[in-house]
């Protein structure tokens, strides 16, 4: 027993003195010995290289056959330090083995993990113990660990499970975490450190697989105490998670698919469900390709029977499709919008895909081919893994919508490549909401001028009309279109302070030559312009789809009636001479004269008060009775008895004149007598 003792205090000293020579021997002496192994991790010097210890890894120790006191002498080999230890007294040298041991035994305590279910081997609590020493080197042993062979399935979970988890997020939070303090961690707290991570970083691929290195082993190593349940309760939540930075989108998608294995089957459903919460609530907008794919391929791998309980339609299938249609078409949404979308009534509908298209070509007009092919994608009937998220409209509402914000917008040329493109094209549809919002901005331009904003936008729409048309010309809205630039050179107004808009041209279908009243009441000098009036009424009637025959020619109803406009007009400007004229030309066409007889006999009638003393110059009563006796042949039988009358009271006013003296003759010279003036008016 004495020498078994003293050689336990020779090993103690050839510990202190990493002695791995002189160790070795004694191994095979202390044998499974607790107390040697125990000496071994207390008193070897912490900073010794750790493959000294590979001795006590041999697989087979030759064992030494010499007796306690040879192997004594032989460890001893005249060393006066171990020769005075030897010489102790029986009693000193087994009070001195006590104190040893309990000093170790002590060390030993402060090595206990608290709350740790799974025990460790001499080795792990050696690592222990040199990194209470030098916590800034938590891999200080790898070399030893990395070095031996050992079927210690425990030991090498603990290594990979902890240790190298602790050394990764120590190097990456620039901490000094020591092994025991990191084993006797609430989880929470783990989790906090590990996952409290700045996340708009640039190197984000190398963060998660720290993240992933750090956090999934040590899930492993504590699944006894309910690791995975507290970290999907607590961690693995819609608050933990806000995909708008590329790491966690990528951290969340191999997080999923490291944690969906190692979960049985009830877990698995409830880690489902909240995986189907976190991407449908959390997929905000803007988000990448990638985090699309991230996303998708999370998606993937729950079954399409997984719902949630406060949207039962939402499924991983559905989800995978909104993502599709995110990435490829609607990037400016989220999944919880285009749900919303897809549960909407037809209004609601309408209203957000008008939002769409309008923000879509505001923002970027080459877009438009994008929503094209979306309105494609909403109405193929093949595409079984498609989810429709306009449901309530129909193709024809889908382009009747982007038609509109198009024109709204006043894009024509975007109108014109939905033209050219065959899968969008719809020539009935597009005619139709062309012709609507000519009419819009038509009627809402205050100047009918060519190059007002509204009336541009009219005549571009009236190209896309005719080119897309092979049917109609559209020339009543081309001649609408000009005869409104037209009547912008002239004054036009309805009333007082009442200004002629293009769309009151539209008022008077029923009778257009109210417009030619108008324009002639108010730029008087009109009344002579027969041609230019004639221009507008005719295209006044093809504008308003009358029938131009009656304008046309000048034995038409319209031409007729225009002549007898501007006598009327000639007569307001005491213009007598201009208006005889157009009653002879009138009287020439006796089937309409008949219908103006009443502006002939307003020229009969006629006086003007600029004449002297009133009085109608007698040349002019004599070219007004010659136009009464032609009015006697065209106007209307029941009339002939008021023209009759007015032609005796010119003939009584000639009577009663000297012809010879005649003061209120136009010929002051008195040089023409009578009779040449009766053969003047006469013949």
């Amino acid at each position: 027993m004495l020498a078994e003792d003293q050689l336990y205090l020779l090993s103690c000293i050839f510990a202190t003195r990493a002695d791995a020579k002189n160790m070795t021997r004694l191994a095979s002496k202390f044998k499974d010995s607790q107390d040697f192994i125990n000496a071994i991790i207390i008193l070897w010097p912490e900073y010794d290289e750790p493959k000294n210890l590979k001795f006590l890894f041999v697989d087979s120790v030759q064992e030494d056959s010499s007796s306690d006191e040879d192997l004594m002498i032989s460890l001893i080999n005249g060393d006066s330090d171990l020769i005075s230890m030897v010489e102790l007294d029986p009693e000193e040298v087994t009070s001195r083995v006590n104190d040893v041991k309990h000093h170790i035994d002590s060390e030993l305590q402060t090595l206990e993990v608290a709350n740790n279910g799974k025990d460790l081997n001499w080795l792990a609590k050696r690592i222990i113990y040199c990194n209470n020493k030098c916590p800034e080197n938590t891999l200080l042993y790898s070399s030893l660990w990395d070095d031996i062979k050992t079927n210690n399935i425990n030991f090498q979970n603990w290594i990979n499970n902890v240790v190298l988890p602790l050394n990764s997020l120590n190097e990456r939070l620039r901490k000094s975490i020591k092994i025991k303090e990191f084993m006797e961690m609430d989880i929470n707290d783990v989790f906090q450190l590990i996952l409290a991570t700045d996340h708009s970083g640039n190197n984000h691929n190398n963060i998660i697989n720290h993240i992933l290195d750090e956090l999934l082993p040590y899930l492993r190593y504590r699944s006894s105490v309910d690791a995975y349940s507290k970290f999907l309760e607590d961690w693995y939540t819609i608050d933990r998670f806000d995909f708008q930075y590329p790491l966690q989108t990528e951290l969340f998608a191999k997080l999923f698919n490291g944690i969906k294995n190692d979960l049985i089957d009830m877990e698995k459903d409830n880690f489902y469900k909240r995986t189907l919460e976190i991407v449908f609530i959390k997929s905000g907008q803007g988000l990448k390709h990638s985090d699309i794919v991230n996303l998708q391929e999370v998606l993937k791998h729950i079954p399409n029977e997984i719902k949630l309980s406060n949207y039962p339609n939402i499924t991983s299938k559905l989800l995978i499709s909104y993502l599709d249609s995110i990435n490829l078409f609607l990037p400016q949404t989220d999944l919880m919008t285009l749900y919303t979308i897809g549960t909407e009534k037809e209004i609601g509908q309408k209203m957000h895909f008008t939002s769409i298209c309008n923000e879509t070509i505001l923002t970027n007009d080459a877009k438009i081919s994008t929503l094209c092919e979306f309105i494609n994608q909403e109405h193929k009937e093949d595409d079984k893994d498609y989810v429709k998220i306009f449901n309530k409209l129909s193709r024809e509402q889908d382009l009747s919508i982007l038609y509109e914000t198009c024109l709204s917008l006043g894009k024509f040329d975007l109108l014109e490549t939905l033209g050219q493109d065959e899968t969008t094209k719809d020539n009935k549809l597009e005619s139709t909401l062309l012709e609507k919002y000519f009419w819009q901005f038509f009627k809402n331009e205050t100047n009918g001028g060519s190059k007002r904003p509204g009336m541009i936008k009219c005549q571009k729409i009236l190209t896309l009309l005719q080119n897309g048309s092979k049917v109609k010309s559209y020339s009543n809205l081309e001649m609408l279109l000009e005869v409104s630039d037209t009547l912008t050179n002239y004054s036009m107004n309805l009333g007082k302070n009442v200004i002629f808009k293009p769309s009151n041209i539209l008022d008077f279908k029923e009778d257009p030559f109210k417009i030619i009243e108008i324009l002639l009441e108010n730029n008087p000098q009109m009344y002579k312009s027969i041609d230019i009036n004639l221009s507008i009424i005719e295209k006044l009637f093809i504008a308003l789809d009358n029938d131009i025959s009656t304008v046309t020619g000048i034995e038409s109803y319209g031409y007729n009636k225009l002549l007898s406009m501007h006598i009327d007009h000639s007569l307001v400007n005491l213009d007598f001479q201009f208006a005889l004229k157009q009653c002879n030309e009138l009287i020439q066409n006796s089937k309409y004269a008949c219908e103006f007889w009443f502006s002939i006999l307003q020229v009969g009638k006629f006086k003007d008060p600029n004449w002297i003393d009133n009085e109608t110059p007698t040349e002019i009563l004599f070219m007004q009775m010659r136009l009464l006796s032609q009015l006697l042949q065209v106007c209307p039988v029941e009339e002939t008895e008021v023209v009759t009358q007015q032609w005796s009271e010119i003939e009584i006013e000639i009577a009663s004149r000297d012809l010879i003296h005649d003061k209120y003759s136009l010929d002051y010279s008195n040089s023409r007598s009578a009779s040449n003036m009766f053969n003047t008016i006469f013949t």
